[in-house]
């Protein structure tokens, strides 16, 4: 007699194993978290920045102009001489030095220079066109007039190319007095330089100049930045003062 099935027992469902992991991800879940060569630290895209030696475009350009001014001084050093023979006594050294002053003013006055030049601005550009014409006076010698332009454009660009760092969040101890050494020192180099070039010497009082063009330029530029400053703040002052607020519509019954 065949034995009937039992119906009311229920078939065991065996529930399927689980899918085996492939083997990288196995082994991701197993390695220590290990970035930047430092175990459970943050990942690479938050770590700041490698610091660039600029702080911005305008620091760089205003460094290269420096740069440049520096090497065609170095790079003339031979001319000057010959230069002042072939101006003798015509008179036209006195000319292109009041165009080289103008040329240094337009410079200082035009260097961060965003809005037009406010009436305090222009009676700074004045005072300091004034002080240039006072040493013009009192300096007989082309050289030394020489002198005062040259290093007077070296020191208005590494003026301003520090104070741009400075505004930028770079440490900058004193731009002015920064300014001013580099440009005497750049004024010592160029005296050494001119004990190799025949017909040249050292000469101590030319470095004196050079250090005197730059605490007038540094003292121009920063007596316009002040300006600038006490206009934008007036200007500032009075936008708030005469702003009113709108007046009130009636309501509508």
């Amino acid at each position: 007699m065949l034995a009937t099935p039992n119906l009311s027992r229920r078939p065991v469902v065996r529930s399927r194993p689980p899918a085996a992991r492939s083997a990288p991800s196995v082994i991701r879940s197993r390695l220590p978290v290990i970035r930047s060569g430092y175990r459970h630290s943050r990942p690479l895209r938050h770590l700041s920045p490698m610091p660039t030696v600029f702080s911005s475009t305008r620091e760089r350009r205003l460094w290269g102009y420096a740069l440049v001014v520096v090497v065609a001084i170095y790079s003339t050093l031979g001319l000057a001489r010959t230069v002042v023979g072939l101006l003798g006594n015509t008179g036209l050294d006195v000319w292109l030095f009041l165009f080289a002053c103008i040329l240094i003013l337009v410079t200082v006055v035009t260097q961060g220079l965003r809005t037009r030049p406010s009436v305090a601005e222009w009676g700074v550009a004045i005072g300091i066109a004034a002080a240039y014409l006072l040493v013009l006076v009192r300096m007989a010698i082309p050289t030394e007039r020489s002198h005062l332009i040259e290093y007077g454009v070296v020191a208005i660009c590494i003026y301003e190319a520090l104070q741009e760092r400075a505004g930028q969040g770079r440490r900058v101890p004193v731009p002015a007095v920064l300014t001013v050494l580099l440009t005497g020192l750049l004024g010592v180099l160029d005296e050494c330089l001119q004990i190799l070039v025949p017909g040249r010497f050292f000469d101590p009082v030319d470095m004196l100049f050079n250090v005197l063009a730059g605490v007038m330029a540094v003292t121009a530029s920063a007596a316009l930045a002040a300006a600038r400053r006490w206009a934008s703040a007036r200007r500032h002052r009075s936008g708030t003062t005469n702003t009113r607020p709108p007046p009130r519509r009636p309501r509508s019954q």
